[in-house]
């Protein structure tokens, strides 16, 4: 509750001009109460200013969409006179999360709550800064206390269970695949490399250790150690939908999926996109590659204005022999189609990860993948968000 001060000071001044050339003892009374409530409500308040604190305990680190959290906020009078009325606004920028209130705080007390929430999108997310706006019982002077943000998490997208990238070995037979895994085709051996410890025995190859006098181990071209490029359509005409339930979205977690998976089984995997940095993020194993990859995962926006069919055609010399590609996009222009098709990566077949922008509520036309397209490529369709939403998810999103 805040009085408008400025009324009040009319009034008072119009009060002391009556009292004086009136002399009535009643106006000078009133004058005395006025002036008493002013002096009053901005002590009140000045003491109030200086003996509330306030204690955030939030989250911290690394988190995925979905992963809920909390938060502990102690609000504490540390002097006698009681507050009659605290309200604080957050100004996190977690979207769909407030964890405001208002309340009374009376004099030596606090005041402690738990606030819960669940991370809706992928980014950087500060909690904080907060606004405790607080005053006098008459309104008359609030005060507002800022506290600052302190901590920030990275919330990184949904990496769902996709399987291994066997779909980008050799092939003579195409297919498509519906919210599945991709296909489980057997596993290349190209070449022979040093053994190491952690090797099974199936992957030694005697002949060779025979032939060289120490333990030599078969290499893997997909399944175990081939590289792979993910291509990410990252044009903004081509996405469709509101986060968290948007193409982009759901690119960003298939691309996500897909390159955790390749690293859990020592595969190299690169990125190309076509945002408005032009992306290439060059192919690698292990923990720092899947850092680099994630933080763009994260951080990647749809603001790119080169159509992927012209990406795809720049970047020809850049695949060459060096493994599969991923091509994940909304796009349903076929031109894209015909400049993958003229890659042609050897010993590799591509997976299309397609989005069907009129499964998120798009107005874009839906890709007709038939004939030389269906037959040539990998095809894995996401219709909608239901085609990967599992039951566990349902039940969250709907409590």
């Amino acid at each position: 509750m805040r009085l408008p001060r400025l009324p009040l000071l009319t009034a008072l001044a119009l009060l002391f001009f009556f009292a004086y050339i009136t002399g009535i003892r009643l106006a000078y009374s009133l004058l005395y109460a006025l002036v008493l409530l002013f002096v009053v409500s901005y002590f009140w308040s000045r003491l109030a200013a200086n003996n509330l604190e306030v204690e955030r305990v939030s989250p911290e680190g690394q988190y995925q969409v979905g992963d809920p959290f909390e938060e502990h906020f102690t609000i504490a009078n540390r002097s006698w006179i009681p507050v009659p009325l605290i309200e604080l606004t957050d100004f996190s920028n977690i979207p769909g999360y407030n964890p405001g209130r208002v309340f009374s705080l009376k004099g030596r007390r606090s005041r402690r709550w738990t606030s819960r929430g669940r991370f809706k999108q992928r980014g950087l997310f500060t909690f904080g800064p907060v606004d405790l706006r607080y005053g006098d019982p008459f309104g008359l002077f609030t005060r507002t206390l800022r506290v600052a943000g302190s901590r920030s998490v990275v919330v990184y997208p949904v990496v769902r269970p996709v399987g291994a990238l066997d779909a980008l070995a050799p092939s003579t037979a195409g297919d498509e695949q519906l919210r599945g895994r991709v296909l489980d085709i057997p596993p290349n051996a190209t070449t022979i490399r040093e053994y190491v410890p952690t090797d099974s025995v199936k992957r030694i190859h005697w002949a060779s250790s025979a032939r060289l006098g120490r333990l030599m181990s078969r290499s893997f071209e997909t399944r175990e150690g081939g590289d792979a490029w993910i291509v990410l359509d990252l044009q903004a005409s081509v996405h469709a939908g509101e986060a968290p339930d948007s193409t982009l979205e759901y690119a960003m977690s298939m691309a996500a999926s897909l390159s955790d998976a390749a690293l859990r089984r020592g595969g190299a995997i690169g990125l190309v996109s076509n945002d408005s940095r032009s992306s290439v993020i060059e192919a690698a194993r292990g923990d720092p590659q899947r850092k680099k990859l994630f933080e763009h995962f994260t951080l990647a926006e749809a603001d790119g204005s080169v159509s992927l069919a012209t990406l795809l055609q720049t970047q020809h010399h850049q695949w060459q022999h060096r493994g599969g590609l991923i091509v994940i996009t909304p796009s349903a222009d076929p031109r894209w189609l015909e400049a993958l098709l003229d890659l042609g990566v050897r010993g590799h077949r591509s997976l299309v990860v397609y989005l069907d922008p009129q499964g998120f509520g798009g107005k874009q036309p839906t890709l007709a993948a038939t004939g030389q397209w269906r037959q040539a490529l990998n095809w894995w369709i996401i219709r909608g968000p239901d085609d990967l939403v599992s039951d566990e998810e349902r039940t969250l999103a709907a409590g």
